[in-house]
């Protein structure tokens, strides 16, 4: 967008790259407000909440019966907490049924 407006030299009108630029400064912000509200979020749960989101930020794409055998945690809390987590959305649920997958948003 630079370039094109630095060809019309020397009466070039560089509106479009400011409104380009101003508008990649815009969405930079929002995600890092998207990020900020979820590290808020993160604070307020529980260590075993915690602990779940971090495995599956290491191992996207793993279930719920190996997040249960590598943290020590039974399978059943664990399918009663995985909802809870989607719904605040921080973690998605990919597939359905025995091939159902997890990966962090």
């Amino acid at each position: 967008m630079l370039r094109s407006c630095q060809a019309q030299r020397p009466n070039e009108n560089v509106t479009d790259w400011v409104i380009f630029f101003f508008d990649a400064l815009k969405n930079v912000q929002d995600h890092l407000m998207q990020k900020l509200k979820m590290k808020g979020a993160e604070n307020q749960l529980s260590p075993r909440e915690k602990a779940i989101i971090t495995f599956i930020g290491n191992y996207p794409g793993c279930k719920s019966g190996d997040i249960a055998k590598k943290l020590g945690i039974p399978n059943p809390t664990i399918k009663r907490i995985l909802p809870d987590l989607i719904a605040k959305n921080m973690i998605e649920r990919h597939g359905a049924g025995p091939g159902t997958n997890y990966s962090t948003v």
